[in-house]
């Protein structure tokens, strides 16, 4: 029997709470149009397959926006919402058994009367994808519309009555019906502002993940996540591969080394919240600037502490920048409280990042690399016995590491090739 290690619903909120990190004027968006779907889905009387798609897809129907240059705000973001719509589902399409999600995706920014207007022909093929996709796109347009200086229940009748002017033509009937039908409870409005997060607590845990779907999973978001920058995409994948292959070499067990591959592809994630012209930088960072960069993993280890069966993986991922000495960051963790998962990325992210291609340099070669990692070692940043291990089996370390980045900056290549034959957006 395979073991049960995380599920769809930990992985789908993770990727959302991701996406929040990019911008503070979308916070918690995409978690409000889920709730209030997945609401407005059970007042439709939707069965719990349709319910799972429901939420999945609301969690995830702006995710085309990771490509966009940092939105300013969430009217900006829905400006494009049409493109954004279709960016999401080819991104999701590479989720496994995603292409209900995808289908939903594609049409979550579409009004109800672009679905009529299809020939007749046509419509059986779309109509479950279009009935779930217009709830999803009823929700999106309620959350945005909610004003965070105006006390919520004040907001109610003229969002009641401006959706349901739009019944018939923006939305489908079942969805206008069901909406009103859910928002006559005061709850559902209070939820919808201060808590959409409750919805992951009395709805069940989703489709069960063993550990091996659990990093074939986290692939794909590291790769959605890492979309943003074809260099954090290479990196992400270096630290991975070169983690992995020190774990084998320390004799960690299996399960261990699946998830330091998972804590090597996810390291990163935090780095969302920083501006893109910082990240993007060529030049040397300001103070200012680098206070800014050392929050992300912070940020990495927040994300992932939450996820249902990524305990250790949070630890690996969020503790790679801190010191044997106490002198790292965030939390100036001492030697004892980094075990060797963490030694083992804090040295696999040092090694990729001097041998890896930058926009800014060529990669260090073997003596220059091993030369930065002894002097970490010596001045008692990292551990010397990884750093004698890597340097034991270098050339396979290194084949491996660069390897594992050529693929992923191809990936990202074919990726933004797909994505510029798109039109142009148009308002939704």
């Amino acid at each position: 029997m395979t073991k049960h290690f995380s599920n769809m619903r930990a992985l789908s909120g993770l990727l959302a709470e991701a996406l929040n990190l990019i911008d503070s004027n979308i916070e918690n968006h995409h978690q409000q149009t889920a709730y209030l779907a997945y609401m407005i889905a059970k007042a439709a009387g939707l069965d719990t397959r349709a319910l799972e798609l429901v939420r999945l897809a609301a969690l995830m129907h702006d995710i085309g926006f990771i490509t966009m240059e940092d939105p300013g705000s969430l009217e900006e973001l829905e400006s494009h919402a049409v493109q954004i719509s279709e960016i999401g589902a080819r991104l999701i399409e590479g989720f496994p058994n995603a292409e209900p999600v995808a289908q939903v995706v594609r049409y979550c920014q579409s009004g109800w009367y672009r679905f009529l207007a299809l020939p007749d022909e046509k419509k059986p093929a779309l109509q479950y994808s279009a009935r779930i996709a217009n709830i999803v796109h009823l929700a999106d347009v309620v959350s945005a519309l909610l004003r965070k200086n105006v006390p919520i229940l004040n907001q109610v009748k003229d969002i009641r009555d401006g959706v349901s002017s739009l019944r018939g033509s923006e939305f489908s009937e079942e969805a206008v019906s069901a909406f009103l039908s859910a928002s006559e409870n005061e709850y559902v409005w209070m939820d919808l502002r201060y808590n959409p997060l409750f919805l992951d607590q009395w709805t069940g845990t989703g489709e069960e993940f063993s550990l091996e779907r659990t990093v074939e999973m986290t692939s794909v978001i590291s790769r959605v996540i890492d979309f943003r920058s074809s260099f954090t995409a290479m990196h992400s994948a270096g630290v991975a591969a070169a983690a992995v292959a020190l774990a084998g070499f320390a004799g960690m067990d299996a399960d261990c080394c699946q998830e330091i591959q998972v804590a090597g592809l996810l390291h990163d994630i935090g780095k969302l919240k920083i501006p893109r012209a910082i990240l993007e930088k060529p030049g040397r960072l300001t103070e200012e600037e680098f206070n800014i960069v050392k929050e992300h993993p912070y940020y990495t280890y927040l994300l992932l502490s939450r996820a249902e069966g990524f305990e250790r993986i949070s630890r690996w991922a969020g503790y790679h920048h801190e010191k044997l000495n106490g002198t790292g960051y965030p939390f100036h963790l001492a030697a004892a409280e980094l075990d060797t998962g963490a030694r083992i990325m804090a040295v696999s992210d040092i090694f990729s990042a001097v041998a890896e291609d930058r926009p800014y340099r060529p990669g260090m070669g073997k003596e220059s690399t091993v030369a930065v990692l002894n002097q970490a070692a010596r001045s008692g940043g990292i551990d010397p016995d990884i750093v004698t291990l890597l340097y034991d089996h270098y050339d396979d370390v290194d084949h491996l590491r660069s390897q594992a980045a050529l693929a992923a900056g191809k990936r990202y290549d074919l990726s933004i090739r797909s994505l510029s034959s798109l039109p142009a957006s148009e308002e939704g």
